[in-house]
């Protein structure tokens, strides 16, 4: 459907070929040659992140509405016109943005207009992005406007200058013209702003609120961009390049516009009887919801930090008596059950570390604990393997025209000495989920976006800028071929290989995930020295 899905679909082939081919070659040429298993060639598997996609079809044109809680009833779409969100030269002339009000919050600046009492620009930072986008500003189109179904009355509680007033925290802006009247108050709330809106003229109107304006593509392809709609029973993702209005019915409990790093959204504590997302330009996206001439909620715009999307939820659960499920935004990708935990622990120790590249060589530490008992056993048979290479060489001379009895002798040799030909492909099948999901962790969760390591590694989301740490990486599989027991010359040369090919491809991946990989192969290595010790494998050479 785009360049994130090619993407995928070409790295997850590439992949699997791989995996295929490795861990086809050890059995074959275990049962048939007597070659053991190379354990420390983890195959990694790159798998599409995005949830399946339920395809909508409106008069021949497709649209593909992602929906992370597939056991729930279909929401159903459908066209509407009755709102007009006056995308004219009205709108482009309705505000220079002389009567601006600015305030300071935890993550950067957030500027109001007097014009309409709209929010205008949301900058953030320590990211150096405004989550107001240069087309909303161009086009002066922007969160918490009000619709309408008449178009006279939208424009004139949208493009009509509002008095302001502040009492302490409380920013409020009140229009009161041609016997409609509409007060706007903005309270700021650590990360959010509770929103009161009540007006008065407008009750035999049709009335809606703006959730969101498509924000800024980011560098990356990969996460989605467009349009989230929370209901009581499903997160609906309605990617940005819908070229008809969709509408959503239901009880909804919020909606707004996203991409991978940054949300919009509006929440009533009343919720929206419907949702609209309209298309009004190439790849851009409007969002807004039907609701009561008075409502009270709040507006978020900002970074998708996990515990920050968490702890609002909380809140809203005891306040309101619903589950937002703001932290569901983060998409973890289809080992959401894995990349969740990795991250909270990833969080964990970052809380006490305060360098995510540190929490990162934790975390793998961690995970070669928990994967010790197994690792550990595989490399213990490996040796075995190799230790029987001389006795299994003997047998394939002595049946080598009878492969039927050379099968049986090979199999009665390994059942004698408790080896297992197949003790090198459960390591590497176990590891490529935890590497998926810590792929998408890397790819997708904000906090690591510019977080720096040591030195040249300023940013963990993205490749290494130097190409170092692959290369360290590669070496790594390389030492790990030279210390793990083989006796067959073409499988090892066949693994420093695709430790080549393994080091060219990780140069453009993150290089948190390089160095978790660099720090798992480092983990192996001693591992796999101790354990070669321990069985007298340096002995024999002495």
């Amino acid at each position: 459907m785009n360049q994130e899905h090619d993407l995928q679909k070409r790295m997850l082939i590439f992949f699997v070929v791989v995996a295929v081919l490795m861990i086809g070659y050890s059995i074959f040429s275990s049962y048939f040659f007597g070659e053991p298993k190379q354990e420390s060639q983890n195959v990694q598997v790159k798998q599409e992140t995005t949830t399946p996609q339920k395809t909508v079809s409106d008069e021949g044109q497709k649209t593909t509405p992602q929906e992370t809680q597939k056991s729930q009833p279909a929401v159903n779409y459908s066209s509407t016109g009755s709102f007009n969100l006056l995308m004219d030269s009205r709108r482009l002339n309705s505000d220079n943005f002389q009567n601006i009000v600015t305030v300071d919050t935890e993550f950067g600046q957030v500027k109001f207009s007097k014009v309409g009492g709209r929010v205008i620009s949301i900058y953030v930072d320590k990211y150096k992005t405004d989550i107001i986008s240069d087309f909303a500003r161009k086009n002066r189109i922007f969160p918490t406007e009000i619709i309408t179904t008449n178009p006279e009355i939208t424009a004139l509680v949208n493009f009509s200058l509002y008095q302001f007033r502040k009492e302490g925290n409380k920013l409020i802006f009140t229009l009161e013209k041609n016997g409609v009247k509409v007060v706007k108050e903005f309270i700021l709330d650590g990360s959010v702003f509770s929103f009161r809106l009540s007006t008065q003229g407008l009750e035999k109107y049709g009335i809606a609120i703006i959730n969101g304006v498509s924000l800024s593509e980011v560098e990356s392809a990969f996460g989605h961009s467009g349009a989230v709609i929370k209901t009581d029973k499903q997160l609906i993702k309605i990617d940005k390049d819908i070229e008809r209005e969709q509408v959503i019915r239901g009880n909804i409990l919020w909606a707004g516009e996203e991409n991978k790093y940054f949300m919009q959204m509006l929440a009533t504590k009343e919720g929206f009887t419907a949702t609209h997302v309209v298309p009004v330009a190439q790849e851009i996206t409007v969002v807004f919801s039907e609701t009561v001439p008075s409502v009270e909620g709040f507006f978020f715009g900002g970074p998708k930090l996990y515990s920050l999307l968490e702890s609002l939820t909380e809140k809203y659960k005891k306040e309101w008596n619903k589950d937002l499920a703001l932290q569901d935004t983060v998409d973890f990708g289809i080992f959401g059950i894995l990349g969740k935990p990795l991250f909270i622990v990833l969080h964990f120790f970052y809380n006490y570390t305060h360098n995510w590249g540190v929490a990162i060589i934790l975390l793998t530490v961690l995970i070669r604990i928990i994967f010790f008992p197994l690792n550990h056993k595989s490399l213990k048979a490996m040796k075995k393997m190799a230790d029987l290479a001389p006795e299994i060489k003997k047998l394939q001379k002595k049946y080598k025209d009878d492969p039927q009895k050379l099968q049986q002798e090979m199999m009665k040799l390994y059942a004698e000495h408790g080896a297992n030909p197949m003790s090198g492909c459960l390591p590497i099948i176990v590891q490529i989920p935890v590497f998926i999901a810590l792929y998408n962790v890397l790819m997708v969760t904000v906090e690591l976006k510019n977080a720096p390591f040591i030195l040249w590694i300023t940013d963990l989301s993205s490749k290494d800028p130097y190409y170092i740490l692959p290369i360290l990486m590669g070496l790594s599989m390389v030492a790990q071929q030279w210390i793990t027991p083989s006796s067959d010359k073409n499988q090892r040369m066949i693994m420093y290989i695709m430790s080549a090919i393994f080091t060219f491809m990780f140069m453009n991946f993150p290089s948190g995930l390089v160095l978790y990989w660099l720090t798992n192969n480092i983990l192996g290595l001693i591992q796999s020295y101790f354990i070669n010790r321990t069985m007298g494998r340096y002995n024999k050479k002495s």
